[in-house]
């Protein structure tokens, strides 16, 4: 008698492998960022508040036409809405012994919807930009921290920075200096 082949596992869900961002991503970037605010006790507004707009133009402009930085999706297959997102992108410093070229990477706008939390949606994000920046040969990568995200920074293998950020702000307008 042959034995009954054991049955073949389910499949697992698709894991929301990070794509790069593209122009139709942007109205969903936009409400990433808004939730991003909220989670900071910023009010983001109504829709059309006019820092919208000029999210638009300026994630049009950097995810269409720079080579020097790279934002990540995961989600947002037609008509469903993006599950996280991220950047990097090159900062230039003066040359040192260690950093010969002075480029370093810089993280930021990291944010899952708060549905999507607690599934490695970040981490994948974190993950996919820092490799990015280790291929384009930058291994000196910054990003400021909320309480939040630190866990997730932390398990990728960042500690605290070598040196103490300190802000000035000075002017008043439409910049608050509240991200």
């Amino acid at each position: 008698m042959t034995p009954h082949p054991l049955p073949l596992p389910l499949p697992l869900p698709p894991t929301h492998a990070p794509r790069p961002a593209t122009p139709a991503d942007i109205p969903e970037l936009i409400r990433l960022r808004a939730v991003a605010l909220a989670s900071l006790g910023v009010d983001a507004g109504p829709a059309d508040s006019p820092w919208r707009e000029t999210a638009d133009g300026w994630f049009r402009e950097r995810i269409t036409a720079r080579t020097d930085l790279r934002c990540l999706v995961v989600g947002g297959a037609p008509g469903e809405p993006l599950l996280a997102t991220g950047m990097a992108w090159v900062t230039y410093h003066l040359p040192s012994p260690r950093w010969t070229d002075g480029r370093r990477g810089y993280l930021d706008g990291i944010v899952t919807d708060e549905t999507a939390r607690g599934r490695g949606h970040g981490r994948r994000i974190v993950d996919g930009l820092v490799s990015w920046l280790n291929d384009s040969g930058i291994h000196y990568i910054q990003l400021h921290a909320s309480a939040d995200g630190e866990p997730v920074y932390t398990a990728a293998g960042f500690t605290p920075g070598r040196y103490p950020a300190m802000d000035l702000i000075t002017g008043t307008g439409t910049d608050t200096g509240t991200s």
